[in-house]
């Protein structure tokens, strides 16, 4: 299955210390993350997963990997014996 990609201008432009790209309309929406890597001469977005807003998002996204069940152990460092003499 074939895949058709489109192509559009897109203008970059000086925000700040930064250089920013616009996006034609209808192709991101406010608040989305992305993800830029570079190879070569080339850019690359790709929209990244969003991130969980609450503890429950969080908790349901753990569940759909089977993390729920795991036990997280931390383990604490040794506690640096000193000489206060």
């Amino acid at each position: 299955m074939k895949t058709e990609v489109a192509t559009r201008p897109a203008r970059v432009f000086r925000n700040g210390n930064s250089v920013a790209v616009r996006l034609p309309r209808g192709w991101a929406k406010p608040g989305m993350a992305f993800k830029v890597s570079r190879n070569g001469a080339g850019i690359h977005l790709a929209a990244s997963a969003k991130k969980p807003r609450t503890l429950a998002e969080l908790l349901a996204r753990m569940r759909q990997y089977g993390l729920e069940n795991e036990e997280f152990v931390r383990e604490q460092p040794p506690f640096p014996v000193r000489d206060f003499d």
